[in-house]
This record gives structure tokens, C-alpha cells and sequence, in this order.
């Protein structure tokens, strides 16, 4: 089989009926299979995935009983794949068109020259504005720059080199990593990394697997030919501040794993320094109600 498409899902329906609707925006002639694993959803859409998977033979339910986050729940997902390749997509992320073709034979031609580890394609907003799945990993000057607002900056490549905000995202690029919304490996490449580090919950694995790669001699890029439509955090905005909240504590994750205790320690206090910045601006404009989502988010951190 060429491709295994793993989807996590938590409460996502509707995102999730219009993600599986999409796998008809697939090649023909490229054998695949879908395999959902939901974390012990309660909206209905278990009731909905149970239902497609007995209709489908290309879409497998594991129920994982419980909401094991994204990083468990993907290795699970991974570890029954029968496919040479895995696509992580997220269930608010479609298919919007055919080419994914490309994007396999581009991985392949890589392949015959160096060690290739990840791949993420162009990704869009539902309005059709770039998103920013392309980055530069974190560090502490980054984490400052992004704390600051100096990130903005476009026009400068080093302060706003996280998310590589200078770049027109028109080409191919090799990157330090890739969002795990559309995450595209082969799966051996996946198992010699260790897969994702189950210590994240959510937010940071996908970091933290381009890391592991790069470290083994693997290059990551970035692929434009070929595009994905996400609804960026349209299941996990609902919930601003426990996002929020869920992002810092898996960047001292990362920053501790990867630096050691005093770097991430570091980076918390400048992490915490930006929700400042942002519930003080966001009062100073008039903006109460998102001033206390931004205070709420501080204070479940240092609370």
C-alpha cells in the first residue's frame, strides 16, 4: 500500500465528516487507507466514524478509550499503518485538490541524493490566505522576538525568522520543521525517529520529531506543489486559553528535553512575558473581553 492517512480525532465533528469527504480529492491509481483514531469523543462523531468504517474498506475507527492527546494517539494510529508512507492530517484539515503524486515523487527523488525526513505541503486558511506551517525551531532570541512583537517585522529575515515570514512560501525549501496538521514521512523514517515523544500532549511533538531527524542526518522540506486546506485550530480554538496553556507547557517540554532545565525555565518566564504583552495590549485597546482570555491564560499557567 503507498499511503497511510492518520487522523486524530477529539470532538471534531463536523470538521472531521468534511475531512473524510475529501479523501475523493485523491489520485486515482494511489492505494491507500484512512485510519481515524478518536480519543473517546462525546459530540457524536464516534457515532458517525463507527458508521463510516463499517460502510468503508478504506477507513479503519481505533478507539482509544481515552483522550490520549495527539502525539499517543498518532504512534497508535501509525503502528497499525500498512502504508509505506504516513500522512498525518489533522481532522480539521481537507484534501482541496489532486497532486499528492508530487509531492510522493518528490520525496522519492530526495531520497536517491540525501536522507529525507519530513514533508509538509502548502497549507491554506478556509479563506485561502498562506498559513505558516514552515518554521524555524525555537530558541530563546526566537521565543523573544515572537514574546515582543518584533517577530512582525517581515521585512528583516532575522526577526521574523520563526516563521520564516519573509519567505513568499512559493518554493521549495528545506526547513528546520513542519506542522503535524499535514505531516508527510515515510513510515520507516517515522520508527528510526522514535515517532512522536508521547510526553506532548498537544503542541510541540511535531517540533520535536523534526528535531530528532535533523540530529540523525535527515533534511525536512517544505513542498509548495501541492495544497491542503486547514481550518487552523478550528476544533482547538474553541477553548483560547486551554490552547494557549497546552502551547507553553509543551515548549518547556521541548526546551527542557532539548536544553536542559535552566534554558527552559528561560523561555517559560519569556513565554509568560508575551501573554503579558498581549492581555496589557489587548486592554489598552479597548479589547476586554480578550484581555481576560489573555489574563486567564497567564494566570491557569502561574496559578
Amino acid at each position: 500500500m503507498d499511503l497511510s492517512i492518520i487522523t486524530v480525532n477529539y470532538n471534531g465533528l463536523p470538521f472531521i465528516r468534511e475531512c473524510i469527504e475529501s479523501t475523493g480529492n485523491l489520485d486515482a491509481g494511489l492505494s491507500w487507507e484512512m485510519i481515524v483514531v478518536d480519543n473517546d469523543s462525546q459530540d457524536g462523531s464516534l457515532a458517525y466514524l463507527e458508521d463510516i468504517a463499517g460502510q468503508s474498506t478504506s477507513l479503519k475507527l481505533i478507539k482509544s478509550g481515552s483522550n490520549q492527546g495527539f502525539a499517543s494517539a498518532s504512534n497508535l494510529g501509525a503502528g497499525l499503518a500498512r502504508g509505506k508512507y504516513l500522512l498525518f492530517l489533522n481532522p480539521d484539515a481537507r484534501f482541496s485538490q489532486r497532486g499528492i503524486y508530487k509531492l510522493i515523487e518528490f520525496y522519492c527523488l530526495k531520497g536517491n541524493t540525501e536522507k529525507i525526513g519530513a514533508v509538509g505541503p502548502r497549507m491554506v486558511n478556509t479563506d485561502g490566505t498562506l498559513q505558516y506551517n514552515a518554521r524555524s525551531f525555537p530558541n530563546l532570541g526566537r521565543q523573544f522576538l515572537e514574546s515582543s512583537f518584533l517577530y512582525r517585522i517581515r521585512r528583516i529575515p532575522w526577526l521574523s525568522s520563526y516563521f520564516l515570514l519573509w519567505w513568499d512560501h512559493a518554493s521549495v525549501r528545506e526547513v528546520d520543521w513542519l506542522s503535524g496538521a499535514c505531516l508527510f514521512i515515510a513510515k520507516d523514517t517515522f520508527g528510526e525517529a522514535g515517532g512522536f515523544d508521547p510526553s506532548y500532549f498537544m503542541y510541540s511533538e511535531d517540533t520535536d520529531l523534526c528535531l530528532q531527524l535533523a540530529r540523525k542526518g535527515y533534511h525536512n522540506y517544505y513542498y509548495p506543489f501541492w495544497e491542503v486546506i486547514h481550518a487552523d485550530s478550528g476544533i482547538a480554538s474553541r477553548n483560547r486559553s486551554l490552547r494557549m496553556s497546552q502551547i507553553w507547557e509543551s515548549r518547556t517540554i521541548y526546551f527542557k528535553k532539548n536544553f536542559n532545565w535552566c534554558y527552559s525555565k528561560a523561555a517559560s518566564i519569556l513565554f509568560g512575558w508575551g501573554i503579558l504583552n498581549r492581555t496589557i495590549l489587548a486592554f489598552v485597546l479597548g479589547q476586554i473581553p480578550k484581555a481576560r482570555e489573555w489574563g486567564r491564560v497567564f494566570i491557569n499557567y502561574f496559578g
